[in-house]
């Protein structure tokens, strides 16, 4: 069965006047379909991070991710998925 969501190696590095910022380090994950996954931990510990590389509003700095088999730019143009943010916004 292909993974749903497929992540190897990801990393994202942001640059700051203070240094480097490692959000996403070798990060390494296949979600099958079906599956029912949350992500738990600490603020600050890269969570919103990968789900906006997932949706292809970050893009990471080393590895890979997929979404439905091609990458999470395709996924985005074809709007093969939804996706919500935190904050909400009026336009």
């Amino acid at each position: 069965m292909n993974a749903v969501i497929s992540a190897k190696n990801l990393s994202l590095t942001f640059q700051t006047n203070d240094g480097p910022v490692h959000a996403l380090k070798d990060v390494s994950l296949d979600i099958e379909k079906g599956d029912f996954v949350s992500f738990i931990g600490p603020s600050g510990c890269g969570k919103t991070t990968f789900l906006r590389c997932m949706a292809d509003l970050e893009q990471p700095t080393g590895g890979t991710i997929t979404v439905n088999g091609v990458s999470a730019e395709d996924a985005r143009m074809a709007r093969a998925y939804g996706y919500v943010f935190q904050a909400a916004g009026l336009y």
